[in-house]
């Protein structure tokens, strides 16, 4: 518990933070493309 406690006390750099949102918005956009894609692939077929 004491080392959850002492990680929670340092601030995350905001170099880091915004390296993760970006990352996440990123891997979304791509994930939405995929979906997408697939849909228009498997409408055109039917």
């Amino acid at each position: 518990m004491d080392e959850v406690s002492e990680y929670q006390r340092q601030p995350v750099p905001l170099w880091r933070r915004l390296l993760w949102f970006a990352l996440l918005w990123v891997g979304s956009v791509l994930t939405l493309g995929l979906v997408a894609g697939v849909l228009r692939t498997w409408l055109r077929a039917g």
